[in-house]
């Protein structure tokens, strides 16, 4: 697959998705998860992140995608779902939960995997991003103990970043922090 990407993906997304790769098959051997589907998950997360709004639109469209009005207002969110569809059916991913971790890995969703997890983190907190933004820095540390905390740090985050620019937040960013929410309040009060 990487080799197919190479000629349609520029040279820095590529560069991210290494990173990404690397970091979410740390994140894997660590917490002792299935690997080779992290890794493949994020070899293909963004296969059209790159992508102009325009172009994510036109391709959402003709995919028959149902598109939420966030995702409208912001067509960068469409390039996970888009690249899910893409990689089911042009290269014959048939593995559901990795499908699904790609489609959801700019929000998260609800019943992400610990793998699922470990590809999400991996894509918010590798090298350069952390380098862009310390702020990441902690929910890179809080993945050492809990990808699951994690990623709610992290969501967190977001939320109060679009919050204070006035931005939407999708759907499914909400209902992740609810859920995650959920399993930790479920957890302290046993």
């Amino acid at each position: 697959m990487r080799e197919c990407m190479s000629a349609e993906v520029p040279a820095k997304m590529l560069a991210h998705i290494d990173r990404v790769v690397k970091l979410a098959g740390a994140f894997g051997e660590k917490y002792d998860l299935n690997v080779s589907e992290i890794k493949l998950a994020a070899q293909g997360h963004d296969l059209f992140r790159a992508l102009s709004e325009k172009e994510l639109l036109y391709k959402a469209q003709n995919m028959d995608l149902d598109i939420d009005p966030v995702e409208l207002s912001s067509p960068v969110l469409l390039h996970g779902p888009l690249a899910a569809i893409e990689l089911k059916e042009r290269f014959g991913i048939k593995d559901s939960q990795v499908l699904e971790t790609i489609k959801w890995h700019t929000t998260g969703h609800p019943e992400f995997s610990l793998e699922s997890w470990a590809m999400f983190i991996a894509d918010k907190v590798e090298p350069n991003k952390i380098a862009k933004n310390s702020d990441l820095q902690i929910v890179f540390d809080i993945a050492s103990d809990s990808l699951e905390k994690a990623a709610l740090t992290y969501i967190d985050i977001r939320i109060d970043e679009s919050l204070k620019l006035g931005l939407q937040i999708h759907p499914m960013s909400i209902s992740t922090r609810n859920a995650l929410l959920s399993k930790f309040d479920a957890i302290s009060n046993k």
